[in-house]
C-alpha cells in the first residue's frame, strides 16, 4: 500500500495560508525577544556570543517543532527560518557600523585585575561569584592575583589573563580554595595579606578589625608569592 500524504496538512499544519505573513512577524519579534533576554542573562550566563546563542535557541525551536509535532506545518517553520535569518543580518549589518548597539546588543569587555587585584571601579564584583572567576583564572594557570599584570572579561563571557615576568611577581590574593577559604576577621600575627573581596594587598599588624580601604570588606586571606609552575 502507497503512503498517501497529506501536502497541505504537511505544509500548512492546521493553519491557513493566510497565517503565513503572520509568522513572519512572529517570528521577527521573538528574535528580539530572545536577544534582549541573551543580553539580560549576561555574558557569564551565556559563555558565547549572544547571536550564536539565540540562533541556536530560536532556530532549534523552529525545526524542532515541525518534527515532532503532527499539527505544526513544514511551511510556517521554513518562514521562521527565513526570518530568524534575515533579522541576523539586519541586526549585525546595523551593530557592524554601530559602535554603541554593537555594545548594547553584544556586551562590552571589562577589565577585570589591575595593580594585582580586582579593577572594582570597572567590573563590578558583587554581578560576577568569586568561585567562577576564581575557577577561570585557574584554568589560565593563576595561582594568585600577585601573578597577573591584567585580566578581562571578554564580551563572550571567557577571561583573558596576561601575567607578570617572574621576576615581577608581588604578593597576591590566592585563588586556590584551600588558601582563599581560610579567611580570617582578625589579624592576629603581623603579616601581609590581601582583601578576600578585592584582593587589594598590604602589611598589616595585628589588630582585631580592619576593613579594606577600596572596599570597606573586613576579611582578609594570608597572600601569597609564588611564581608559576611552567
Amino acid at each position: 500500500m502507497l503512503l498517501q500524504i497529506d501536502w497541505r496538512f504537511l505544509l500548512l499544519g492546521e493553519e491557513e495560508w493566510s497565517f503565513l505573513p503572520e509568522v513572519l512577524f512572529r517570528s521577527a519579534i521573538m528574535f528580539i525577544i530572545s536577544l534582549v533576554a541573551m543580553r539580560a542573562i549576561g555574558r557569564r550566563g551565556t559563555k558565547q556570543g549572544v547571536f550564536e546563542l539565540v540562533l541556536i535557541v530560536t532556530l532549534g525551536s523552529a525545526a524542532g517543532d515541525p518534527a515532532f509535532y503532527k499539527n505544526v506545518g513544514i511551511l510556517p517553520a521554513t518562514l521562521v527560518f527565513v526570518a530568524i535569518v534575515l533579522m541576523y543580518k539586519i541586526v549585525n549589518y546595523i551593530t557592524a557600523r554601530n559602535k554603541y548597539l554593537d555594545d548594547l546588543v553584544e556586551g562590552k569587555y571589562a577589565r577585570l585585575v589591575k595593580d594585582c587585584k580586582f579593577a572594582v571601579e570597572s567590573c563590578k564584583l558583587d554581578d560576577l561569584r568569586h568561585d567562577e572567576l576564581f575557577e577561570d583564572l585557574r584554568l589560565k594557570g593563576v595561582m594568585h592575583l600577585g601573578q597577573v599584570e591584567a585580566a578581562y572579561i571578554e564580551a563572550s563571557g571567557q577571561v583573558s589573563v596576561f601575567f607578570l615576568p617572574d621576576d615581577k611577581v608581588v604578593h597576591g590574593l590566592p585563588v586556590t580554595p584551600e588558601l582563599h577559604e581560610a579567611q580570617l576577621d582578625e589579624i592576629k600575627e603581623k603579616g601581609i595579606y590581601s582583601c578576600a573581596y578585592c584582593g587589594h594587598t598590604k602589611e598589616i599588624k595585628p589588630i582585631k578589625h580592619h576593613p579594606c580601604e577600596i572596599c570597606k570588606n573586613e576579611k582578609w586571606v594570608r597572600s601569597i608569592k609564588d611564581i608559576r609552575v611552567k
